[in-house]
């Protein structure tokens, strides 16, 4: 058995992902690469710049959900899920009480 590593808990909390980190950070390269590269007098903030790319990215995925096929399989998704609040499982211990 392998301990784990030095100063990290075994079953510590879990770090949170942003799901959009990727595509936002591909738009950042190629805005960056576009507007600090160029002959404009003024270039924005950064920071602003990469806030600005995350809207885009949140952006392009909400309306990624819109498209026909996302939305079948969705829909699709959903009537294949099983809803444990309606299941009824009274007959079933029903029999266990005598």
């Amino acid at each position: 058995m392998s301990a784990p590593a030095a100063g990290k808990p075994a079953d510590g909390p879990k770090e949170f992902r942003d799901p959009n980190l990727d595509l936002a950070k591909e738009i950042y390269i190629e805005m960056a690469s576009i507007i600090y590269t160029g002959a404009a007098a003024q270039k924005p903030d950064p920071k602003a710049l990469a806030a600005m790319c995350f809207k885009l990215a949140e952006a392009f995925d909400a309306a990624s959900r819109e498209t026909p096929k996302v939305k079948a399989f969705l829909e699709a998704e959903a009537k294949a899920a099983v809803k444990l609040d309606s299941v009824d499982m009274t007959d079933v211990f029903a029999s266990t009480r005598k």
